[in-house]
């Protein structure tokens, strides 16, 4: 059931040399500064930035979720308050539709189906070691844009 086989270690190698797009944006909603350490050093590689915040529902000065300014949202479902699969549901109901991922200490086929029903893109297995990060974060962000170059 996991995704991250479909991007081939040729992919990995091109992303890890920055071969992707740049100054794309990142959000990842944790309390845990080691996950997202390990997810800015890994896109910093590509000239992407990352920004956390330890809440879901910080909103900006014009009073919009900050999520929606991101076209990739990481959502820490164990570090942050509240039921991950109703977050879920807020996330991907924001104006630029990110494609999210749950980051969690287990992975497993139930939570995966169920991240899917809820609107979401892929589990982060928090556990998981810098090449399957860039796989799972290179197929979001491949993900997103073919989404987005589809509805355009």
């Amino acid at each position: 059931m996991q995704m991250l086989g479909l991007i081939g270690k040729n992919a990995a190698r091109a992303a890890e040399k920055g071969a992707f797009d740049s100054g794309v944006s990142l959000l990842v909603i944790t309390r845990d500064t080691d996950l997202c350490a390990r997810i800015r050093e890994i896109v910093s590689a590509w000239k992407w930035t990352t920004h956390q915040q330890t809440q879901l529902f910080q909103r900006s000065d014009s009073g919009h979720l900050i999520a929606s300014d991101f076209p990739i949202v990481v959502y820490d479902g164990e570090s942050t308050e509240g039921n991950w699969k109703e977050a879920l549901l807020m996330l991907k109901a924001a104006e630029s539709h990110p494609c999210i991922l749950l980051a969690s200490r287990v992975f497993d086929p139930y939570l995966w189906n169920e991240v899917i029903r809820c609107g979401g893109f892929d589990v982060i297995a928090k556990s998981a070691g810098r090449e399957q990060l860039t796989r799972t974060l290179r197929f979001a962000w491949l993900w997103k844009k073919r989404s987005q170059d589809l509805w355009q």
